[in-house]
C-alpha cells in the first residue's frame, strides 16, 4: 500500500481533492467516480531511462526487453483520456 492507496477511500467518498498517479486514477476517472480538476495544470513530466551497452555489443535479450518497454510503456492501457 502506498500513500496514494490510502487517499482513494476518502476521495471516492467525496471528502477532498488530491493528486494521484494517472495509473491509479484512470479507472475512477473513466467511470465518473472521480473528476479531473485544474485541466491547465500538470506536474513536470518524468522519464524512464534504460541504459544499455552500445548497439554493437548489445545482447539480443536486452534489445527484446528494450522493444517491449517501448511498446508497452509508450501508450499504456491506463492512459486517461485515451
Amino acid at each position: 500500500m502506498t500513500n496514494s492507496d490510502a487517499l482513494l477511500p476518502p476521495l471516492l467518498a467525496g471528502l477532498g481533492i488530491a493528486e494521484l498517479p494517472e495509473f491509479m486514477a484512470a479507472e475512477y476517472l473513466k467511470d465518473g467516480r472521480l473528476i479531473h480538476l485544474l485541466d491547465e495544470w500538470s506536474m513536470t513530466q518524468g522519464g524512464l531511462y534504460f541504459v544499455t551497452p552500445t548497439s554493437r555489443s548489445r545482447p539480443l535479450k536486452v534489445k527484446v526487453l528494450s522493444d517491449f518497454f517501448a511498446k508497452h510503456l509508450s501508450e499504456p492501457e491506463w492512459r486517461w483520456p485515451k
